[in-house]
């Protein structure tokens, strides 16, 4: 069933509070819980998760605009997580159209392997091509158990984005 110009403008604007929500949940210290240093990158999941079925170019904005979110409040490295986010929505959206069922697990693990290759590109180059000492330690000490912490709460994440998604798309 196709959704009305008015249903669709809603679903939108419901992701964009989603994603608003969780940039704050995410870059606001205090916030959100921090176990042992590592951090939760909530927006790879959620960017990934809400543009599930959803076609190419939605996908690719959602991913830009939860990228935009990210950038926003970062210190150096203006632009990548808006490439990177739009880049893995739209690849997501691609597998999803031509190859596979858009079921829970696919998305699940679609959005943790995108989050891994969040933390692993990132750490690549802004940490380790630019040496200095301890750059692996900083992988093993942050970003891998970040990566492990966002992974665990993917898995919940999805679990309330199907209901929300389902009744937005009328499913």
């Amino acid at each position: 069933m196709e959704l009305t110009k008015k249903e669709r403008t809603i679903k939108y604007v419901v992701y964009a509070v989603i994603l608003c929500l969780l940039s704050l949940l995410q870059n606001v210290g205090g916030l959100w819980l921090e176990i042992g240093g590592a951090r939760c990158f909530l927006l790879v999941p959620a960017a990934v998760l809400l543009s599930l079925d959803e076609d190419e170019k939605a996908s690719a904005l959602i991913g830009l605009f939860a990228g935009l979110l990210w950038d926003i409040t970062a210190a150096h490295h203006m632009g990548f997580s808006c490439l990177f986010l739009m880049v893995a929505c739209f690849i997501m959206s691609v597998l999803l159209t031509h190859i596979f069922r858009p079921t829970f697990w696919v998305g699940t693990v679609g959005a943790i392997v995108f989050t891994f290759l969040y933390v692993l590109i990132y750490w690549l180059v802004f940490i380790a091509f630019k040496g200095g000492e301890g750059s692996t330690a900083v992988f093993f000490t942050f970003y891998l158990p970040s990566f492990f912490y966002t992974a665990v709460v993917t898995f919940f994440m999805n679990l309330a984005f199907v209901p929300l998604k389902n009744k937005l798309n009328k499913n």
